[in-house]
């Protein structure tokens, strides 16, 4: 990957909709991928490679003498096992009292718009970060995606808002204004796992209780720190060897 200056006129080249800017860098590094559709492969892929894929709601973990059995449904059923990964997202505190620790994870609401750029070739646009948190990520079909709110007051209420919206349009049309004329595609909304004591996620074992892992309070770097994380979770819930340092994201850290 190369990180280097680039001039004005070369980012406005590079992205045709952007503003007047002063300065900008260009890394050739970064990548781009569809939430949505990501987690639609990974669980065709886990299924294709034999994963049991069930849905149903888990009302308690099952403990016997200091370690997990599996867990019970909220239909009365039960489904052993010698290991429970707990990756709830932002529902994962409903677990805490029963496990005796802090989850301090709450929902944060994210609203992403999506546009359309017909004739547009969006595909070779890069990806924009501006200085305020917010992002442009284009797709070769003409699709240009603005976000993203980071609204920690809402509750878990995943339903769209005219001030969220506003806020993406608004920081959009700031950062590229070529954008004016897009077509409103759709706009997305979801419930981030915020972790709100720190910042940093919850990964790892549950002291006092053996075969239980937590993974949580990713925020709105999941999609980042998934693939890891994940891999460390499966490590842990087979008794394996974890390579990557994990004290800083310790359950009993709070």
């Amino acid at each position: 990957a190369d990180l280097h200056d680039v001039s004005a006129g070369e980012a406005r080249e590079l992205f045709p909709a952007l503003a007047e800017v002063e300065a900008a860098m260009w890394y050739s590094g970064a990548a781009r991928v569809d939430g949505r559709h990501l987690a639609q492969a990974l669980l065709q892929a886990a299924i294709y490679h034999g994963l049991t894929s069930q849905e149903a709601t888990v009302a308690q973990l099952q403990i016997d003498q200091g370690r997990t059995t599996g867990v019970e449904l909220e239909d009365g059923s039960a489904i052993g096992a010698q290991s429970v990964v707990i990756a709830g997202g932002a529902w994962s505190p409903r677990f805490g009292e029963q496990l005796a620790v802090q989850i301090p994870v709450a929902p944060q609401r994210g609203q992403i718009i999506h546009w359309d750029l017909p004739g547009e070739a969006t595909g070779t646009w890069p990806i924009i970060n501006a200085f305020h948190g917010h992002y442009i990520v284009c797709w070769p079909d003409g699709r240009v995606v603005t976000g993203a709110t980071r609204e920690t007051d809402s509750g878990f209420a995943a339903h769209t808002t005219a001030q969220g919206i506003r806020e993406v349009i608004d920081e959009g049309l700031r950062v590229a204004p070529g954008l004016a004329q897009a077509r409103l595609h759709e706009v997305r909304v979801g419930l981030r796992p915020y972790s709100t004591i720190d910042g940093l996620p919850i990964l790892g074992t549950v002291p006092g209780v053996e075969g239980v892992v937590l993974a949580t309070g990713h925020g709105p770097t999941g999609l980042q720190l998934g693939p890891l994380s994940g891999q460390i979770a499966a490590n842990l819930a087979l008794g394996e060897p974890v390579t990557a340092t994990i004290e800083p994201f310790r359950v009993d850290r709070f």
